[in-house]
């Protein structure tokens, strides 16, 4: 509950915005979304609110509301006056460059307070002092070749290595770099940044001389004392399987706000799927036993350690010998087909007897590696560059027998009655030495149940929001997806954009000849329809929903249209956007085309996108084995996977692309789709309502240039 001293503050703290911030106009709807935000924030500690789920919000907030400043200013106020942590967390590094150096800079010269933020960031993006002078060293000991060309070692990469290795070295001994690899003035080749930072297994932590200045530990101090944390949803969700407080602050006393919240469940499925090779994972087993008997030699450690080492290999190679056989007896692929799915999630008996084993053998091998390394840890004293080879390997060894733990721990979880179940399911290919290998997979099908695990059962509060989180007009989908559904004092909000979408947009729907299940034909229908739709358009965008189809048209336009057109993959997505800015700018019409990438997140204001073109509804064709295990599982309860599944997931994505349209409230465009089902089909009509209320024309418009003309009209008269 908000104490009459928190809605002071926010008051003082709206107004001084108003009066400080050029440009801000405070409007109803942004002050709706500040209230939602602040009740479900203030209660944070409340165990009665809890309980309901009165400490979470769900707040649907359209393009230009002003939805950033809509949560920062009450979530800062009451992180400021109860002493908590707010972490914002983002799929985007766009949304996450955007706050630090824009959105949090303007709203700190105007509050009535200070705000100290931070960007959190995982271990491997800062550099390890130790293997930085280790390499370094290493690198200086290495005579050079004096009769090698310059084009030669270009092309090596050794010597070009061994100077950037130099200038590292140098610039974090004088203090003039971090050790943050983004705050490095040119980007870091992967090998290289990968031979100077290293991973929690490779990290001594406070036993470490260099720990004082140890760039993530410094990084990890300085966030204790920060208001405001930004971080990413893979980050969030990475600390939140971890002990509370090793990467981020304990989240039961941190306020969050999930931005992009849309792309959450998918993201917690992603983070819970695991899979091991079997042939592949033996390589490595065996290597690991020859690791701990080296670095048992090389610091002397008692022998029997590394015996234990060496006799788990053995009974977990045992094991992968057995699967593997099992498995090829077992799955019957079909031609080409490199995938065999567990049907109803279903594991085989035989499967469950060896399963079991091995995911004993894994743990007990775990075991052993980890007292070699804590032997390694106590016997190395302050020598840390004697531990590291060992470390880097068994922190490998280490990492990769989690994988089989974890995988195996889906693959044997007893799947609850009318609980979403577990896709198991098995891929085949040639590994590394050309024999035939298996990758054994597992994930949950859903996130929700992980979700409210993991974030909304300890989370202090939480605030989740982005400008797509219904489908078709309803929260539910999102609901269900997320976990949410099962709070009754959930707060649920809607802030509608307050762009004039009637008078200042319109939604084509032309009647295309060709169904988009023929692929050919439609294909070619949108290669003729298209030089003519966008002919007088400065800056355009048109969204694929295949990269064959995108590549087919791009082929065929005609040479004096295709020359005006820039397409995903030529170039990295920056340079694609800054070139097609640039033509704008200069008065030259651009095109950009893309896949699913350049739907969200993209930011074209005024002339450099007053049209979006969908080629096709961009529905997921469900060949990947955990989308078929949940169409399997909803179509088992006698509904319907399109309805419940493809329909709102495709309402979604449409509702991004449209959204790249209107920018500001001076834009002004058009849509156009180059599907006929959004009109003809009553699931298109639904999705129709999950869109901003544009004007809606069906069938084929006046020419381009009379369509042009009809635009910057209803741009004057408004």
């Amino acid at each position: 509950m908000l104490t009459e001293e928190e809605k002071d503050l926010m008051r003082r703290s709206l107004d001084a915005v108003r009066q400080g911030m050029p440009g801000f106009t405070s409007r109803q709807p942004q002050l709706r979304m500040m209230a939602t935000a602040a009740h479900a924030l203030a209660a944070i500690g409340n165990p009665g609110a809890r309980e309901e789920g009165g400490h979470l919000a769900v707040i649907e907030a359209g393009t230009g509301t002003g939805k950033t400043l809509g949560y920062l200013l009450p979530a800062l106020a009451l992180a400021h006056l109860r002493g908590k942590h707010l972490v914002v967390a983002s799929s985007t590094v766009a949304l996450q460059e955007q706050l630090l150096h824009k959105d949090v800079p303007a709203l700190r010269q105007c509050l009535p307070f200070d705000v100290h933020c931070v960007v959190a960031k995982g271990r491997a993006r800062y550099v390890c002092p130790v293997r930085l002078e280790m390499r370094e060293q290493a690198c200086a000991d290495l005579p050079d070749d004096p009769d090698a060309s310059v084009q030669d070692k270009a092309q090596s990469g050794r010597p070009i290595g061994v100077r950037l290795l130099g200038r590292l070295a140098d610039a974090f001994a004088k203090g003039t770099w971090s050790g943050d690899r983004d705050s490095w003035p040119s980007a870091i080749p992967d090998a290289d940044w990968r031979a100077v930072s290293t991973d929690r297994q490779g990290c001594i932590g406070g036993r470490c001389p260099q720990f004082k200045r140890c760039p993530f530990y410094l990084a990890r101090q300085e966030m204790k004392d920060a208001d405001l944390i930004v971080a990413n949803h893979d980050l969030l969700l990475a600390a939140a399987d971890m002990e509370p407080g090793s990467v981020l602050p304990d989240l039961a006393e941190t306020m969050l706000v999930l931005d992009e919240a849309h792309g959450l469940p998918a993201k917690v499925v992603e983070h819970c799927a695991s899979r091991h090779s079997l042939k592949g994972a033996q390589v490595w087993i065996e290597r690991a036993a020859v690791l701990a008997e080296d670095a048992a030699v090389a610091l002397r450690l008692d022998r029997s350690l590394s015996e234990a080492v060496a006799a788990a290999s053995l009974v977990l190679d045992e094991r992968m010998d057995a699967l593997h056989a099992v498995i090829g007896e077992h799955c019957r692929f079909e031609g080409e087909a490199t995938v065999w799915r567990c049907q109803h999630g279903i594991l085989p008996d035989r499967w469950c007897e060896i399963g079991t084993g091995l995911a004993q053998a894994a743990t007990a091998m775990i075991q052993a590696l980890q007292a070699v390394r804590e032997a390694l840890v106590a016997a190395a004293g302050d020598r840390p560059a004697q531990l590291q080879t060992h470390l880097s390997g068994l922190g490998f060894c280490l990492g990769r027998l989690a994988h089989i733990e974890q995988t195996w721990a889906w693959m044997l979880r007893e799947d609850a009655p009318q609980a979403l179940p577990t896709a198991r399911w098995v891929e085949r290919h040639t590994g590394a030495t050309h024999m035939q290998d298996y990758l054994v997979c597992a994930a949950p099908i859903g996130g929700g149940e992980k979700l409210r695990a993991l974030l909304w059962e300890r989370a202090g509060a939480a605030v989740l929001t982005s400008a797509t989180l219904r489908a078709c007009g309803r929260f539910e989908p999102f609901l269900e997806e997320s976990g949410l559904s099962g709070y009754p004092a959930l707060h649920r909000l809607d802030v509608p954009s307050p762009f004039d979408y009637a008078r200042r947009a319109v939604l084509n729907i032309p009647r295309v000849k060709a169904h988009p299940r023929d692929a050919e034909a439609h294909t070619q229908e949108v290669l003729e329809r298209l030089p003519a739709v966008l002919a007088y358009e400065p800056g355009a965008l048109v969204l694929f929903a295949s990269g064959w189809q995108m590549r087919q048209v791009y082929d065929g336009l005609p040479e004096n249209f295709r020359s005006r057109v820039l397409m995903q993959g030529q170039v990295s997505r920056q340079e694609l956007i800054t070139c097609h800015k640039g033509r704008v700018d200069h008065g030259e019409p651009s095109v950009l085309f893309g896949l699913a990438s350049l739907a969200e997140g993209v930011d074209l204001p005024g002339d450099y996108c007053t049209h979006v073109v969908v080629a096709k509804l961009p529905f997921a064709v469900p060949s990947s084995p955990m989308e078929q295990a949940r169409r399997e599982w909803v179509e088992r309860q006698g509904k319907s996977a399109f309805m419940l599944l493809s329909v709102p997931e495709v309402g979604i994505r449409l509702a991004q692309a449209v959204g790249r349209l209107l920018r500001t409230h001076e834009d002004a465009g058009t849509v156009t789709v180059l599907d006929p089902r959004l009109g003809n089909t009553h699931w298109g009509r639904l999705l129709l309502r999950g869109l901003p209320p544009f004007r809606i024309v069906v069938g084929d418009r006046a020419p381009d240039r009379e369509r042009r003309t009809e635009v910057e009209e209803c741009v004057a008269a408004v």
